[in-house]
């Protein structure tokens, strides 16, 4: 049985790593160019537990899936979308997680819900990586901080 995040009530019964995020503010990118460059970030992902699908964009966000490919079934485990804020003379970005499954097999399933793992975190943390990376390569001078990982 898998823990969905629609199941967990308040912020602090979410998993830690259900609050990582990648945020990032940049002077010189405009909110299309982030918005591509986490597409790109998207098809470069190489992870051998997991893959990654760009979902639904829009003019301010765009969503992405998560398949874990360690477990059984085709469903993906984790949602998250990158969206984008404009402000005069500055874009921010920031990555965050919408649904997930966690972990539940096992000793996980004993583990209280906040310590458990999110499935298919490892592929978001690539993305997430990669990103980072991306950004910096088109505007070295971007502010670019992780939270939660």
């Amino acid at each position: 049985m898998a823990l969905q995040s629609v199941g967990t009530n308040g912020w602090e019964a979410r998993p830690l790593q259900s609050k990582a995020s990648l945020s990032v503010a940049t002077g010189t990118l405009t909110a299309t160019q982030v918005l591509d460059l986490a597409v790109k970030a998207a098809a470069a992902v190489d992870d051998p537990s997991g893959w990654l699908r760009t979902g639904e964009r829009g003019s301010s966000k765009v969503s992405f899936a998560v398949r874990d490919m360690t477990r059984d079934g085709t469903e993906p485990v984790l949602f998250f979308d990158a969206e984008v804020d404009r402000a005069v003379g500055r874009v921010t970005v920031r990555t965050l997680i919408t649904s997930y499954v966690t972990r539940s097999s096992g000793v996980s399933a004993l583990l209280p819900v906040s310590k458990r793992k999110v499935a298919g975190f490892s592929t978001y943390r690539a993305f997430m990586d990669g990103y980072a990376k991306l950004l910096k390569e088109a505007d070295p001078a971007a502010s670019v901080s992780f939270s939660g990982t």
